[in-house]
């Protein structure tokens, strides 16, 4: 007998990882289940608790959020959802059940997110869930409590995607059931082949079928108990023994008849157990009397009754078992059962069954002389590391062929996952030599980071950035890590509870660095120093609690496999694992060249063939080299790479000044290559890049084969289906992985490329085989992609979602920026491959492509670039735009973009420069990518086309109606900015722009009107009044008479607004406008709405005095004295009166003085000039033309509304009458009693 232990050392597949946390704040649904007997008990349906559980140590961690068994079943009925992940939590007494569809059907909008937590009245058994379908809208689910309760759930789909119809069917399908054998035996294992048809194990050894008997008051269930029908299986029954033979497990003794591991055959006639005296039974279940029709050592060995205790199996491992169908495999087989027994030094075995019921006649071991023994995980013949197969799963494959079978082996808290693909006739052949390995996360390796001075963010930010990377640790680890860092130094947490976890990590963090003794002697440069390493030192204590609960999460727990979609899962405590396809440049990273030159035909790494020379690049080739580059990295310090990656970002994305090399040299100086790479550095590179022929044997086409592999199309895909949320949360996830491995592979690349040019170019060939700056250029363009991308991929986008009807409010979610803007318009792959794991691969590549522009060729990085900064901007997250704004090429399009950035967070002379920097080619209608493009005038038609296309390219951004002032001349570009300026409450940019605008407008259309009045109105509000009224003489007259009244109104509120009215060269059509502006009295009440009276009469004065140096101006001497005449008649009645002055001027003129002779003195004075101004203006009337008045005159309004006409000489009698007035009484010249008219009185 052949017997080889199995190995393997290719990487073919990877896990793509995601934590279990709900995707919205409302999606977790608790319901309390109770154990009334016999009919449906009655949940309680609990309040929304997503995140409330708060954990202080690990130990209330583990209880909460760390399942103790968990698994996903798999329906076979095509629905939505199909898959449901469950697990057990908190003591054992939470059963969690979810949804884990990748997929959905495109024309269903629901996306099932609700996650149901049934709190049980007491612990589940451990193996006490089962499922299953029951070919409706609903899935059946049985738990068996260790109160021997056996609760029936028959949960309707729509309860993962519609909490009202939880609410209103969760009460009907909870109901509870104990069966009476319960009170003669313990229940082991609980199994179910429908909804209608149970079997348990029993610690006794028998087995309980159970077979549904629906009633009004539920469901009941018929019991029918059965064994080997030995008598001493009846004795069993009765006494409890407890010899060599049994086995104790979750504290009940097991016999060794007991099944541990159950399974129905595909036509649930039989059934398949597993005993733990290490046999094989299979059951006819159709008999009116079940029995068992075969049994069998599951190694076909004979053994003596007394060595059956030395082959006992683990009753806590069930997995050693598994039944599938393979028809048309081999002429006359059923189906088939492979089985695993960890003695004879670990062995499967394959059982071909043709009839059971003939027992073994009608079962046979399929390739009994070979002996095929698991996968050696430790490859060190010295090595004491004990490995133990966990789980295994068998699916897949047509007629026999291209089967799958994935193990999964544990040791302690280490873990490997294998896959073989395989020949159900020729399996021997295959299970020796194509296992291949499931390679872990590198996300989870990442180097912690190493903040220096030069860095321009804070070491904390650096920190906080890198713990709260999308999908790397759950908030809920992270404040159970905080608060374990808290209470081991004493610290006390803020007591605003509205305080962020990042705010309250970093205050713990700077308290316990603030807590820290310093040396009173020590300089500032020492002191800074301290202070950044103890604050370094502190983020590593926290990052070490956070690590130790992190491994607490992954450990596994169960291996699945999807048999509709082919993809396999790994289960975790704390989360679950899609296990894909590596793509062509992450199975070069991840596998030594020897490893690949025996990679099966799944991997797909095919040759890559040079489009010159047409010499294939084998992947062993590309693997030397790529495993030669990161070996040269891995010998740098975490500090110097971590200044590469500091300074590549700067030297990516600046527009390039000088030549390749000189950039290259650059590049070497600035990253201080001659100080960090040591001799010992030089030869490690060497050494690995011999199989190629050291730096001799390195050609451009090695390096260009690299970058071929890369993904640069998309495939074909007609899938009529849509990636659920957490399908776009695996995507984003996986494409976090592919974009770490890439970039890694490019920046390692670029490291020796960089090398090579200045220090080793001696050593290469020729120019000619390694054009160094050719690569540098290459590897460049890459990087920029990787490095955009992965800023999507990190960068959190906050979104408001409608509320559910049972919610008032809106709620928030946050995903990547990556998700938000392109996974969620990506569809799943559905083609056939080799290995459907590979379909999520290519989904991811696909996503990867798409970010770049997708198979359109036009489509530049530039304009994908501003296209996802319009994004940005559209939705208002000016935070997000600002940080992406270091991407932005020197493109027209991208600085015009730039600018309504600037505008938005305030920038504004920075926006005005972005606007002015790209007016021409943008009113010229240059294309998005190409920032040297002179630009043509454009036809209409051309020019509307630019504005669609501008419109498109900015992502919905600018409006139609905006994309129309682009690609049609300067003017109605700037007069786009003009409206920008004036919608952001900008006047003086607005008017800057609007000049710039009525500079390129001819004098006859419209557009110049427009922009007159918009720089004439920026200019009021910037009290810029010769601007102002420049525009407006410059306006139609139907606009100037219109806009005249608030130039008025705004030129007089000025202190210095009368002499720049009169100053003003007026044209003629204006005079009468404004004569009548000044003389409306109503203007200076109407604007003093709610002032005093007082001042009302100040502003009436104020622009009478005005009006009459208008009419003065325009030598209307007539006009100028009848302004002037009611002043004089109003000054003339307050002096009589003896009152003060109502007005603010009058009162400072005539009651400047509060004392007696004083102010009367100041009034007269007052009085007497209003008299000669009127005098004087009347005196220069040229009445030569009047033959009836020989004298000047003038209109003034007399009571009762008439007008009467006054003479200069009835001014001057007026003027004589006033001072006869004062005369009297300062004289003191009347009797005594005698009376005085009031108006007489001084």
């Amino acid at each position: 007998m052949e017997t080889h232990v199995p190995s393997a050392s290719l990487h073919a597949f990877v896990e793509t990882r995601t934590d279990l946390e709900a995707l919205n704040r409302d999606s977790l649904v608790r319901i309390r289940l109770s154990a009334s007997r016999g009919s449906h008990s009655r949940p309680q349906v609990l309040s929304n608790t997503a995140g409330s559980a708060l954990c202080n140590n690990e130990e209330t961690f583990s209880r909460s959020y760390l399942a103790s068994a968990s698994s996903i079943y798999y329906s076979k009925l095509k629905r939505y959802p199909q898959n449901f992940l469950w697990r057990v939590l908190e003591d054992n007494k939470v059963l969690e059940i979810r949804s884990n569809d990748l997929r959905k059907p495109g024309n269903l909008k629901a996306d099932a997110t609700i996650i149901l937590q049934l709190l049980f009245p007491s612990a589940i058994r451990k193996g006490g869930v089962a499922w299953a379908d029951d070919g409706g809208e609903t899935v059946s689910v049985f738990v068996l409590t260790k109160t021997n309760d056996l609760f029936t759930l028959t949960i309707p789909n729509k309860s993962f995607y519609d909490v009202t119809c939880l609410e209103e069917e969760s009460e009907r399908w909870p109901t509870t059931f104990k069966p009476s054998s319960f009170t003669l035996s313990t229940p082991h294992r609980l199994v179910a082949g429908s909804p209608g048809q149970l079997v348990i194990a029993l610690a006794d050894g028998k087995l309980l079928n159970l077979i549904r008997i629906d009633g009004q008051d539920g469901p009941a269930w018929q019991e029918r108990s059965f064994d080997d029908g030995h008598w001493g299986s009846s004795l069993r029954g009765l006494i409890n023994w407890q010899g060599n033979n049994t086995i104790r497990y979750d504290g009940t003794v097991l016999d060794q008849n007991t099944a541990i591991a159950v399974e129905y055959t595909p036509s649930r006639t039989h059934l398949v157990t597993v005993c733990a005296n290490h046999t094989l039974k299979i059951w006819n279940l159709t008999l009116d009397r079940i029995k068992n029709v075969f049994s069998m050592d599951l190694l076909g060995q004979r053994r003596e009754p007394q060595d059956i205790s030395k082959v006992m199996l683990d009753a806590g491992s069930p997995e050693i078992l598994r039944v599938f169908e393979a028809e048309g495999a081999i002429i006359g087989d059923e189906y088939y059962a492979i089985t695993y027994s960890p003695h004879g030094g670990g062995q499967f075995k394959i059982w071909a069954i043709r009839d059971a019921d003939q027992g073994k006649l009608g079962v046979r071991f399929l390739h009994s002389d070979d002996i095929l023994r698991p996968p050696d995980p430790d490859s060190d013949p010295e090595s004491k590391t004990v490995w133990k197969v966990t789980d295994f799963k068998v699916g897949g494959g047509v007629q026999g062929s291209s089967m799958e079978l994935w193990l999964l082996m544990r040791s302690n808290k280490r873990y490997k996952t294998y896959s073989l693909t395989f020949d159900l006739v020729d399996l021997p052949a295959a299970w020796n030599e194509k296992w291949v390995l499931v390679a872990t996360e590198t996300l989870g390796l990442i180097q912690t980071p190493q903040p220096s001075v030069s860095d321009a963010q804070d070491a904390s930010e650096i920190w906080l950035q890198f713990i709260f990377y999308p999908g790397r640790y759950t908030r809920s680890l992270l404040e159970t890590a905080l608060s374990i860092y808290r209470s081991a130094r004493k610290l006390t947490s803020p007591n605003d509870a509205k305080v962020c976890l990042e705010e309250r990590l970093s205050l713990a963090i700077m308290a316990q660095v603030r807590s820290q003794s310093v040396s009173d002697d020590a300089d500032r440069c020492t002191l800074f120093v301290q202070y950044q390493e103890s604050i370094q030192q502190e983020w590593g204590l926290f990052y070490q609690e956070v690590q130790d609960l992190d491994r607490l999460r992954w450990q596994p727990l169960a291996l699945t496999f999807d048999e509709q979609s082919g993809i396999p899962c790994s289960v975790f405590a704390g989360g679950c694992a899609f296990l894909r396809g590596c793509d062509g440049v992450e199975a070069l990273a991840r596998n030594v060249s020897t490893a690949l030159q025996k990679a099966p035909e799944s991997l797909e790494v095919p040759s890559i063939e040079d489009g010159l020379r047409q010499l294939p690049q084998l992947p062993e080739e590309l693997s030397i080299l790529i495993q030669g580059a990161a070996a040269f990295r891995r010998t740098f310090s975490a500090s110097f790479q971590h200044e590469c990656h500091k300074l590549l970002l700067s030297e990516l994305w600046q527009d390039p000044v000088y030549s390749v090399a000189d950039r290259i040299d650059n590049y070497y100086e600035r990253c201080g290559f001659a100080r960090e790479v040591t001799d010992s550095a030089i030869d490690t590179l060497k050494e690995t890049l011999a199989p190629l022929g050291s730096f001799e044997g390195l050609t451009s086409d090695h390096f260009l084969a690299i970058i071929k592999r890369l993904p640069n199309s998309t495939e074909e895909n007609g899938s009529s289906l849509m990636s659920t949320k957490l399908g776009h949360k695996v995507l984003v996830r996986g494409m976090q992985e592919v974009l770490n491995v890439h970039a890694q592979v490019l920046f390692d690349l670029l490291m020796v490329t960089v090398f090579i040019e200045v220090e080793a170019q001696e050593e290469v060939v020729s120019d000619a085989n390694f054009n160094t700056s050719g690569v540098f250029i290459a590897l460049s363009e890459q990087l920029k992609l990787y490095q955009l991308i992965q800023w999507l991929a990190r960068s959190i986008w906050i979104q408001q979602e409608e509320a559910r009807p049972s919610h008032s409010e809106h709620a928030s979610s946050s995903s990547t920026v990556l998700e938000s803007l392109f996974a969620t318009a990506i569809r799943p792959q559905t083609l056939d491959r080799p290995s459907q794991s590979h379909g999520l691969t290519g989904t991811i590549r696909d996503l990867l492509v798409h970010v770049r522009g997708g198979d359109d060729a036009s489509m530049t990085l530039d304009q994908v670039i501003v296209h996802i900064h319009c994004n940005l901007l559209r939705q208002g997250d000016t935070d997000l735009a600002s940080d992406f704004a270091q991407f932005q090429p020197s493109t027209a399009w991208a600085v015009y973009i730039r600018g309504r950035l600037c505008l938005q967070i305030g920038e504004l002379v920075e926006a005005a420069v972005c606007f002015n920097k790209a007016a021409y080619n943008l009113a010229a209608g240059q294309s998005f990518s190409d920032p040297n493009q002179q630009g043509a005038r454009q036809s209409s038609s051309e020019a509307g086309k630019a504005a669609q296309a501008y419109h498109k390219a900015s992502a919905g951004f600018l409006a139609v109606e905006e994309a129309e002032y682009f690609a049609n001349g300067l003017a109605k570009y700037y007069t786009h900015i003009v409206h920008l300026f004036q919608a952001a409450s900008c006047p003086s940019y607005a008017a800057d722009f609007a000049r710039l605008a009525i500079q390129f407008t001819p004098q006859s259309l419209e557009l110049r009107t427009s922009l007159l009045e918009s720089l004439f109105a920026s200019s009021l509000q910037t009290s810029d009044i010769e601007s102002a009224y420049t525009s407006l003489s410059r306006l139609p007259s139907k606009d100037q008479s219109r806009l005249l009244p608030g130039f008025m109104e705004a030129l007089l509120s000025l202190p210095n607004g009368a002499s720049q009215l009169l100053d003003f060269p007026w044209p003629a059509h204006f005079h009468a406008a404004i004569d009548a502006e000044l003389a409306d009295t109503r203007r200076s009440s109407a604007t003093m709405t709610g002032g005093s009276a007082s001042w009302a009469n100040l502003k009436r004065d104020r622009r009478m005095k005005i009006l009459a140096a208008w009419r003065l101006r325009l030598g209307d001497f007539r006009g100028a004295a009848a302004a002037m005449y009611p002043q004089l008649q109003a000054l003339v009645s307050q002096q009589h009166k003896g009152k003060r002055a109502s007005s603010g001027m009058a009162r400072s003129k005539i009651g400047g003085s509060r004392n007696g002779n004083d102010g009367m003195m100041k009034g007269n004075l007052v009085v007497d000039e209003a008299y000669l101004s009127v005098m004087n203006l009347m005196a220069c009337i040229d009445d030569t033309g009047d033959r009836e008045r020989k004298e000047a005159w003038l209109l003034s309004d007399a009571d009762g509304g008439r007008r009467r006409v006054v003479t200069v000489e009835d001014v001057r009698k007026g003027w004589q009458k006033e001072l006869d007035r004062r005369s009297v009484v300062e004289g003191g010249r009347w009797g005594f009693g005698m009376v005085v008219d009031e108006t007489d009185l001084g």
